[in-house]
């Protein structure tokens, strides 16, 4: 399941300003930056999170990450990168990639290969294919899940109408599949494993199994119908004890955690008026957080959104600064992976979002609500600890972005106070709206941190 933010397609003529004119503007407009006594010119610094050109491609499907390395499905490879998103290699000669999982040590790789019907072992050192699965009895293996040493595998091509999912022990040098008994179901099944528990899953009815040697044993099942989900049990994540499913879709605006042991909802979370779906739910590894992507009409939220999962409260969101279609989530340690589309031009990135689990700094920015065309305004903001403590000297970057841009241009950097405080005046151009963003960047125990005002100009 996947999401695209859009953008309206026409560009009120009041607002519509030729490019020249705006960087006449931009020339002409005085920028003075003032926090205390201090005034710094620099550019604006990057941030740390990044975006990875990955170029055009037909299909990407997964995204997984271990041993340092993060690893993006691409249809006929496996992109490889280091965790700063630096692109390191290429798998390829592959036959349509569908799904990869990682051991529990990191030290392999596993991809589901629909179109050669078989599963590959990776190294995850070296890059080298360890062995071939043939599962051609088993047709268009679609996703994988890992408990120990055995990995479970859903197939089923989209035109034969029939599927179901298996096992196989990786211990041994040429494992056999055993089946596992399902009810039919007419395409690849959702399917996840934790623990002592797999979770497999087609459009109604999601199967809770204990694994006890590895053998799958019916614990229970759930209808999707009985629990108002109309939309079917969609995606599964599961908590790394097991215990809990994380759901997508729930109803119209959340979705929805279960307790595997009494098979019973527990939670719903994100319940907002206005968002179209969740989708690709991916816990954290210490169990405590929760990411998922959203769809919505509204250009400006942000796409992804981090979840306490205990509280259900929402400690984060992520945006872009563009118009993007998102695939899948991966966590590596803190940070959080996303492999997105732009929608604007078809090209395909890695986006980093560093240090996502950390607790966020705190932003605050206050400004005139209108002004005049090339007149200075004004703005004011305090930058404080995750813990509301004084953050001491510390340098925040600013920008601002005319309305219907997708970019904010950089503006010189301010230097706060030792409590926090800032000031800084600009001077905004000729169009009728500008936004004014302060940015805090990572450190090693908290995450970025940023505040934006709006100023409507009218007149001169």
């Amino acid at each position: 399941m996947l999401f695209t933010r859009w953008l309206p397609s026409a560009t009120p003529p009041s607002r519509r300003f030729t490019r020249l004119t705006r960087h006449l503007a931009i020339l002409c407009g005085t920028v003075t930056l003032v926090a205390g006594l201090a005034v710094s010119q620099a550019p604006a610094a990057m941030a740390a999170d990044s975006l990875t050109p990955l170029g055009h491609v037909t299909v990407t499907s997964d995204i997984a990450a271990a041993a340092g390395k993060v690893f993006v499905a691409m249809d006929d490879r496996i992109v490889v990168a280091d965790t700063q998103g630096v692109l390191a290699g290429n798998i390829t000669g592959l036959a349509e990639v569908r799904d990869l999982v990682t051991s529990p040590d990191g030290t392999r790789l596993y991809a589901a290969l629909r179109g050669s019907h078989e599963v590959i072992e990776i190294n995850t050192d070296d890059l080298a294919i360890i062995r071939r699965i043939d599962l051609a009895a088993y047709h268009c293996p679609s996703r994988l899940a890992m408990s120990g040493h055995r990995l479970w595998v859903s197939h089923g091509c989209p035109w034969e109408g029939s599927a179901g999912a298996l096992g196989l022990d990786l211990s041994v040098p040429a494992p056999q599949p055993a089946v596992v008994s399902l009810d039919n179901p007419a395409q690849a099944p959702r399917i996840a494993a934790a623990g002592n528990t797999l979770v497999v899953a087609d459009f109604w009815e999601l199967r809770v199994y204990d694994l006890q040697d590895g053998v799958p044993a019916l614990r229970g099942a759930m209808d999707a119908y009985d629990h108002g989900l109309w939309n079917g049990w969609g995606q599964i994540a599961l908590t790394p004890d097991g215990a809990t499913a994380i759901t997508t879709p729930g109803a119209v605006n959340d979705f929805d955690a279960w307790d595997l042991t009494t098979l019973t909802k527990s939670r719903s979370y994100g319940k907002e008026e206005g968002t179209l779906d969740y989708a690709s739910p991916t816990i954290s590894p210490d169990g405590k957080q929760v990411a998922v992507t959203r769809g919505t009409d509204d250009v400006e939220d942000a796409p992804l959104v981090l979840f306490d999962l205990n509280t259900g409260a929402a400690v984060e969101t992520f945006d872009s600064q563009s118009l993007v279609t998102i695939y899948d989530l991966v966590f590596s340690g803190s940070d959080l992976f996303a492999v997105i589309e732009n929608t604007l031009n078809g090209t395909f990135h890695l986006w980093r979002m560093h240090g996502a689990t950390l607790p966020p700094c705190k932003m605050t920015l206050t400004g005139p609500d209108t002004s005049g065309r090339f007149k200075e305004a004004t703005f004011a903001g305090r930058l404080t600890r995750p813990d509301g403590a004084n953050p001491g000297v510390q340098t925040v970057t600013v920008s601002r972005r005319p309305w219907g841009e997708s970019t904010f241009e950089p503006l010189p950097d301010v230097t706060t106070n030792a409590d926090g405080t800032f000031i800084f005046s600009n001077v905004p151009g000729v169009e009728t709206q500008w936004t004014y963003k302060v940015y805090y960047d990572n450190t090693a125990d908290s995450r970025s941190c940023s505040a934006t005002k709006v100023v409507e100009v009218s007149g001169w």
